[in-house]
């Protein structure tokens, strides 16, 4: 226990670990941007009636496209004022969803340098056996910073105003989806 606490297996399984939590924030993100990019894109085609405009897009852009096909046309105006919430909900998530994995990550960061710590004092004996572990667990808050900021430069403002767009365009084609159902 001691070697590995000493030596890289403690740093190097603790930076597997953050990582594996940016690869999952990352996709987490990513997927949920190009989601709210997607219907962002839809509904602004069918706002300016141009839904045919752009076939494009992949197995998302259809799955929207029939979503909102779904919601315009149904005839229970309580299920599409849902999903209509439903797709706004989504959207509005995906800034504390970026915000979360961005402070987990530098959360995970810090808990590897605590940890390691808190771990060098219990095991070590003399001032030499302690330098070691401290310097290789610096490297755990390094990771999660990094990785913190990566995903901040990545996504940070870009999302927001993909975000917001979606709202306006959310409220926009509801309203003329619910002007459209009236006699």
């Amino acid at each position: 226990m001691a070697t590995f606490v000493q030596g890289w297996g403690l740093t190097a399984l603790s930076l597997v670990v953050i990582t594996l939590v940016f690869a999952g924030a990352w996709l987490h993100v990513a997927g949920e941007l190009r989601w709210v990019r997607v219907l962002t894109e839809q509904l602004g085609l069918e706002l300016v009636d141009a839904p045919e405009a752009k076939r494009g897009g992949g197995l998302d852009a259809a799955a929207v496209r029939e979503e909102a096909h779904a919601v315009w046309t149904a005839t229970d105006a309580a299920w599409a004022a849902r999903q209509v919430r439903s797709w706004q909900m989504r959207a509005l998530r995906l800034e504390p969803a970026l915000a979360f994995w961005i402070d987990l990550l530098r959360q995970l960061g810090l808990l590897g340098t605590v940890v390691g710590l808190g771990l060098s004092l219990t095991i070590a004996r003399d001032a030499d056996a302690l330098l070691g572990p401290l310097a290789l667990a610096v490297w755990t808050t390094v990771a999660g910073l990094g990785y913190s900021i990566v995903l901040s430069s990545l996504y940070g403002m870009r999302l927001t105003a993909w975000v917001d767009a979606c709202a306006k365009y959310l409220e926009a084609w509801d309203a003329r989806r619910r002007a459209a159902e009236r006699p």
